[in-house]
């Protein structure tokens, strides 16, 4: 018994400096004024190494601002900054950073709207893909829920986006309309006729999308739920 212990805490002794490491060494990517907020780890590069998916938010109490209306009583319009950076043999290297991508926590001009990243949505790596999912529910001023997702995977230095998929949902009559877009095949799929309360027959519908051209996140936007088609028009 004496030696497993012995063995474990070997392990652990060797284990905690890397994880320290790279603790460290991610804290060096955090501005002063800005703090982590979300962390997504995973090989988007595909050479067996982990790379790192940071979600920053700046912490300024200017953009703190007071809310008399609905919603919360104290908004934070500090901005987030998306950070992805390769780990490579010479240590973390950025692959993208970007300021005007990730909604902040709330909206001044829509108080009643959650958080759409860390409330309703969220970052993933899987199977060497990004996942970044952006929710829009609102606790007052409409039934409508909307949630966006977005499959982009690395092609030369650039993340492209692969996969589009977005829910609608109406919470006071339950019906549910979904959009699913294949940026490989260009192939588009809608489905409408489902609802949450009662019995109902889904009916899909396929298209071919030509002449699609190529999205890459370092140019692209993501705040386009509200528009009339969904996906900032890409479906176009």
């Amino acid at each position: 018994m004496t030696h497993v212990c012995s063995g474990l805490l070997g392990l652990l002794l060797v284990a905690g400096p890397v994880v320290a490491s790279a603790e460290t060494a991610l804290a060096a990517w955090v501005p002063a004024g800005w703090k982590q907020v979300a962390r997504a780890t995973g090989d988007l590069t595909k050479d067996g190494a982990d790379d790192e998916v940071l979600v920053l938010e700046q912490t300024a109490a200017a953009n703190l601002k007071p809310n008399d209306s609905l919603g919360a009583p104290l908004l934070n319009l500090n901005p987030r900054r998306l950070l992805i950076l390769a780990n490579t043999s010479a240590g973390y290297q950025p692959l993208l950073s970007r300021d005007d991508l990730l909604p902040s926590e709330h909206d001044a001009e829509v108080p009643c709207l959650a958080d759409p990243l860390l409330e309703q949505g969220g970052i993933a790596v899987r199977g060497g893909k990004l996942m970044i999912t952006l929710g829009y529910w609102l606790s007052c001023g409409s039934y409508g829920v909307t949630t966006n997702h977005f499959t982009l995977r690395l092609e030369g230095q650039r993340l492209r986006l692969i996969g589009y998929d977005m829910q609608s949902f109406s919470r006071n009559s339950g019906e549910i309309s979904e959009t699913s877009i294949n940026y490989l095949t260009a192939k588009k799929k809608t489905t409408s006729g489902k609802n949450e309360f009662e019995d109902s027959t889904a009916v899909e519908a396929w298209s071919k999308l030509a002449d699609l051209p190529k999205f890459y996140l370092d140019e692209m936007r993501l705040d386009c739920f509200a528009s009339d088609e969904p996906g900032c028009g890409w479906d176009r």
